[in-house]
C-alpha cells in the first residue's frame, strides 16, 4: 500500500501480504537481576558495607591497571597501600575511594538544624562550586587531592579510582599526576549477525501530564502494532520483536482537591487520580497483544523510589497483567535479547552524576560508568539507594553490548569499544512526552536510529545507517 491509498477502501482482486513479527530468543538473565531485588526491607542499617564492598572489589582491578601503568616510569613509583602511609615528596600511587566535599550538596543534618528555614531551598543544578574538594578515602582514613590534573577527570562520589603522585610537605595534600580507572569489565563475545531485528527502547511517556503529548503516543502504538503507515512501515515495524519503556511512564501523581469530606485515619486513597494508570494499562494492554514488553519503573512511577526500583506490581494493570508477553522488571535492568545483553537504567543515576560535574555531555558520562565498572558511584551519596549489607549491586562484573539510559533530554548514542575487543553500543533514550522519540536497536548489528512522532508526520533521523523509515 502506498501513501497514495491510504484511507481507501480494501480491492477485492488484490492479495495482501500477512506479516508476522520477528521473534528472538530472550532471556531474563536472572543470575544478573537478582542483585537487584530487595530481600530484606529495612533501613535501620548503615551504608558503611556498601562503600567497603564497592573498595574490596574494584581495588585489585584497579591495582592490576595502574602498575601495569605506572612501574614502567622511569622514576619507579611504587604502590602505597593505605593513604595515610604516603611520605613526602616521594613519587607513587594509592587507590581508594573518591569523595566529593560540596557546599551546595544536600544535606540532611544541615537542613535539619536550620530551625530559621521554613521552606527548603530549591535544589540546584549542579553541586559543585569553587569551594568544592576532592578527597580520596580507604580504611585508613582521607587525604585531599589536588592538582590541575583533577579539572580534566569525571570524577563524583564513590568511585575507586588509583593516583599517581606526590604528597606536598606543608599541606599533607596529595598532588594528583594521573588518574587510573578499572576500565570496561570483560565480555561475552557477539553472536554472529542475522536478520535485522530490532529492539524499541521508550522512556518518560509521562501519562497524565502532558495532554499534547497524548496522540504521539497513539501514533507510536498504531506504528509498533502495525496499524499507522504504508506497507514499508508495516513491515520495518514486523522487525520490531520488543518493547522496552524505561521509566517515568505515569506523570507525578497530583493529589485531586477533595470538597466536604475528611480522610479516615490520614490517608485517603481516593484523593489521587486513577485515570492515568487505567490509560497506562490500556496502553499496555494493546502493546502486549502484538509484541512483548518489558516495563521498567521509574522516579514518577508507583513504586520506592529508592534504587534499585523494584518492578511495578501486575495488579496495577488490570487487563495487561494477563498477558504472557506483559513483564514489569526492576530499574536497572539486565536481559539478552539473542545473545545480546542489555543493560538499563530509567536515568537517575546519569542525572545525578551530572549535579557532580561541570560537563554537560550527558552521554560522556554514561559512557564513563563503563569504565567505572559502577553505573551508579553516587549512591547513597545523593542518590538515594537500599542500604545492601552483603553487596552492591551497581558493580558492573561483566560488560553488556547495548547500554541505555532513559529519561534524558535529548536522543544521542555512541559506540565504545575497549582494550580486549569489547564493544559496546551506548542510547541515551529521550523522554518521549517531551520529544516524541524513540530509540530502536539492531540487535543483529547494534547499529541504533531515532524514530520521532509528532501530530503531522513521522520522521525518521538515521545513526549508522541504520533501519530505513520513510
Amino acid at each position: 500500500m502506498t501513501s497514495d491509498e491510504f484511507c481507501t477502501a480494501l480491492k477485492k482482486d488484490r492479495s495482501y501480504p500477512e506479516l508476522d513479527r520477528a521473534s528472538i530468543d530472550y532471556d531474563s538473565l536472572s543470575a544478573l537481576n537478582d542483585k537487584f531485588e530487595i530481600k530484606d526491607k529495612t533501613y535501620e542499617k548503615q551504608y558503611a558495607s556498601i562503600y567497603f564492598i564497592r573498595l574490596l572489589h574494584l581495588r585489585p582491578i584497579v591495582l592490576e591497571r595502574a602498575q601495569q601503568r605506572w612501574e614502567s616510569q622511569p622514576e619507579n613509583p611504587q604502590y602505597v597501600p593505605k593513604c595515610l602511609d604516603v611520605q613526602a615528596n616521594e613519587l607513587c600511587y594509592i587507590i581508594g575511594t573518591v569523595y566529593m566535599d560540596m557546599p551546595l550538596k544536600p544535606n540532611v543534618l544541615k537542613d535539619l538544624s536550620d530551625e530559621s528555614s521554613l521552606s527548603l531551598p530549591p535544589a540546584p543544578e549542579k553541586y559543585r562550586s569553587e569551594g568544592s574538594t576532592i578527597s580520596l578515602e580507604d580504611e585508613s582514613g582521607r587525604v585531599r587531592l589536588i592538582g590541575a590534573r583533577l579539572d580534566k577527570e569525571l570524577l563524583v562520589t564513590g568511585m575507586i579510582v588509583g593516583v599517581l603522585g606526590k604528597e606536598e610537605p606543608v599541606t599533607g595534600a596529595f598532588e594528583v599526576i594521573e588518574v587510573c580507572y578499572p576500565g570496561l569489565p570483560k565480555q561475552n563475545p557477539l553472536p554472529k549477525a542475522s536478520k535485522d531485528k530490532y529492539v524499541a527502547i521508550v522512556s518518560g511517556l509521562n501519562i497524565g501530564d502532558h495532554a499534547d503529548a497524548d496522540l504521539k503516543i497513539q501514533l507510536m502504538l498504531e506504528y509498533i502494532t502495525g496499524e499507522l503507515g504504508s506497507s514499508e512501515d508495516q513491515a520495518s515495524a514486523s522487525s520490531i520483536a520488543r518493547v522496552i519503556l524505561a521509566g517515568n511512564s505515569l506523570a507525578t501523581a497530583v493529589p485531586k482537591p477533595q470538597k466536604g469530606t475528611k480522610k479516615r485515619y490520614g490517608y485517603d486513597a481516593a484523593s489521587y487520580d486513577d485515570k492515568p494508570l487505567h490509560r497506562l494499562d490500556a496502553l499496555m494492554h494493546e502493546l502486549c497483544m502484538t509484541t512483548d514488553v518489558d516495563i521498567m519503573p521509574g522516579a514518577q512511577d508507583p513504586v520506592g523510589i529508592h534504587l534499585p526500583q523494584q518492578p511495578m506490581h501486575r495488579f496495577l494493570f488490570n487487563t495487561a497483567k494477563d498477558y504472557s508477553s506483559f513483564h514489569p522488571v526492576s530499574n536497572p535492568h539486565w536481559c539478552q535479547i539473542d545473545g545480546v545483553k542489555f543493560l538499563g537504567t530509567a536515568g537517575q543515576n546519569i542525572d545525578d552524576i551530572y549535579k557532580y560535574l561541570d560537563d554537560v555531555d550527558r552521554l560522556k558520562m554514561a559512557s564513563e560508568t563503563l569504565f567505572w565498572q559502577h553505573i551508579a558511584p553516587s549512591a547513597p551519596d545523593t542518590l538515594w539507594c537500599h542500604p545492601f549489607q552483603n553487596h552492591d549491586p551497581f558493580l558492573l562484573n561483566e560488560c553488556p553490548h547495548v547500554y541505555f539510559i532513559g529519561n534524558q533530554p535529548q536522543f544521542d548514542t555512541t559506540v565504545l569499544e575497549g582494550e580486549n575487543k569489547q564493544k559496546v553500543r551506548v542510547v541515551m533514550v529521550p523522554s518521549f512526552a517531551e520529544t516524541g522519540t524513540i530509540a530502536l536497536v539492531n540487535v543483529s548489528t547494534l547499529e541504533c536510529t531515532s524514530l520521532s512522532f509528532n501530530d503531522q508526520f513521522i520522521k525518521a533521523a538515521h545513526d549508522d545507517n541504520a533501519m530505513d523509515e520513510s
